[in-house]
């Protein structure tokens, strides 16, 4: 090869770029170019879809608590809470009271969890004796003497609201679901305002009675019971105004006409029933003096009396109590709600008059026995009859203090706990 021909390509070789200049200026390239693309889809922003899980919720759900045990299986249990009951002089009555809420409580499921309780007999034992012993100082001791009675009627003003309230902080914080305890936040400056006017209605008469005897407004004290349907509406109001489970708490919207009219429907076919009873007595009454010696027509008119009284008891208890009870039930939860929790109760009147007169006959007619299954078809008919309408995950509670609340709620109940339920 000639000489100029090596110098030419010696010439051209000095002159050609170095590899690792040639990468960057790629790279410098390829930079520019994601450069130019982010500044054109800033200038041309592309609109993200809506998120529709966001817009659009599910709707929520609707759970029905679901009862999985027996009336034989209660059977067992009361026969053994009764025979223990009487051997102890009603002191085991209490420990009683706790298997019989364990077993309905544990046997109770909503989607897919069961309650539980968890209170101490000796709370409610106690609970009980202060409540013997007031009954009997109020039907035995009242009337001894008047400073006496004032002092007596006093402590019961003044202790009957703590004591309502302080059974329904025991009853709600001992019971459970979900590893969560149930829990009451009424004042107790509410409940005197709700539980006192009903104290005044219950002692009035009687310590009016040993004040004033034999005076013409003794009776009057008789007309407040007109007020009845109104406190009984404050006092439903105050239950289901006022409990939680976890971080929820309920609202309730109650209002007075709800329970004023199935009140007064009720003591409309109470009098009407009564009337009733008094014309077939006087009639049997009757009967019996047109013929008959003197002796039949006393123990005859006995009879008649007790029969017609049986059968207008039997007929308030089967027909008037239920309606009555079926009304306030529903008028009361479905009037309220837990943060997002709503419930929906549609107990027939019809249906539950129909149960709880068939119960009533069969637990006469089994002198008593009856009386835990009659108890288990009724507890089973109202969940059949209640719906729980909630998201998937509105039992999921915040559970931040979890703990703290827990053992909180459990050391308040225990310590301040006091149950008057029998």
């Amino acid at each position: 090869m000639p000489e100029h021909a090596l110098d030419t390509a010696s010439t051209n070789d000095n002159q050609t770029m170095p590899s690792n200049q040639v990468g960057s200026s790629i790279g410098d390239f390829s930079q520019s170019a994601e450069t130019a693309q982010a500044a054109i889809v800033d200038q041309n922003p592309v609109e993200q879809l809506p998120n529709y899980a966001d817009l659009y919720p599910p709707p929520p759900l609707n759970y029905q608590a679901v009862f999985t045990g027996s009336g034989k299986e209660y059977f067992k249990i009361w026969i053994v809470n009764l025979c223990l009951s009487l051997l102890s002089l009603g002191i085991y009555s209490a420990w009683a009271k706790v298997r019989r809420l364990q077993y309905f409580d544990r046997n109770t499921q909503l989607a897919g969890a069961c309650f539980n309780f968890h209170g101490d007999p000796t709370t409610i034992l106690r609970g009980r004796i202060i409540a013997a012993i007031l009954l009997f100082l109020y039907h035995y001791v009242f009337g001894l003497s008047k400073g006496f009675a004032l002092v007596f009627a006093s402590l019961l003003f003044f202790g009957l609201p703590w004591m309502m309230r302080s059974a329904l902080c025991f009853r709600l914080r001992n019971t459970s679901y979900r590893g969560l305890r149930f829990d009451f936040h009424g004042r107790l400056s509410t409940a005197y305002a709700i539980y006192l006017p009903i104290a005044i209605i219950f002692v009035l008469p009687a310590l009016i009675a040993v004040l004033f005897p034999l005076s013409w407004f003794v009776a009057l004290p008789g007309l407040l019971y007109l007020s009845w349907p109104w406190l009984h509406a404050r006092m439903k109001y105050y239950q289901h105004n006022n409990f939680g489970f976890g971080q929820k708490k309920s609202t309730a919207n109650i209002s007075v006409h709800a329970f004023v009219w199935p009140y007064f429907v009720t003591f409309f076919y109470i009098t009407l029933v009564s009337i009733f009873g008094g014309i077939i007595f006087a009639l049997g009454v009757s009967i019996f003096l047109s013929s008959g010696t003197e002796a039949d027509v006393g123990f005859s008119t006995g009879l008649v009396g007790i029969i017609s009284s049986a059968l207008i008891g039997l007929l308030v208890y089967s027909v008037l109590g239920p309606f009555l009870q079926t009304k306030i039930w529903n008028a009361s939860w479905n009037h309220t709600q837990l943060d997002d929790i709503q419930f929906q109760s549609n107990l027939p009147v019809w249906g539950y008059t129909r149960l709880q007169t068939v119960n009533a006959l069969l637990t006469i007619c089994t002198l008593g026995l009856y009386r835990p299954f009659a108890v288990v078809r009724s507890y089973r008919f109202r969940l059949e009859h209640m719906l729980v309408i909630a998201n998937a995950d509105a039992f999921e509670t915040a559970r931040s203090n979890t703990n703290n609340e827990n053992a909180t709620a459990e050391s308040s109940a225990e310590f301040f706990g006091f149950d008057l339920s029998w």
